[in-house]
């Protein structure tokens, strides 16, 4: 029987983030960002997700970090899967 952690490959660099629907789970040691990736930003003290798109970060709101403002973002991890509740379902079939 396959478990979570292995299923979603959690290890020693990685972490739960609680999201609005379950949790994230997120590599602090992400390497080289991909095209279309979604990251966990810490942008002066606030973390929050975004997608990499070529040299720029686009926020769950839609800004776009770029230019100058990249200078003050710390990268926290790359999201490797996204976990969410399952059992809230009213009408289970």
């Amino acid at each position: 029987m396959q478990t979570l952690d292995v299923i979603c490959g959690v290890n020693a660099n990685t972490g739960l983030m609680p999201t609005a629907t379950g949790y994230a789970v997120v590599d602090a040691n992400p390497g080289k960002l991909e095209e279309g990736c979604t990251v966990v930003l810490s942008l002066y003290g606030h973390q929050q997700f975004a997608k990499f798109r070529g040299q720029a970060f686009i926020t769950e709101d839609g800004e776009a970090i770029e230019g100058e403002s990249l200078e003050d973002v710390i990268v926290v991890g790359r999201v490797t899967f996204f976990v969410n509740r399952a059992g809230e379902d009213e009408c289970p079939v």
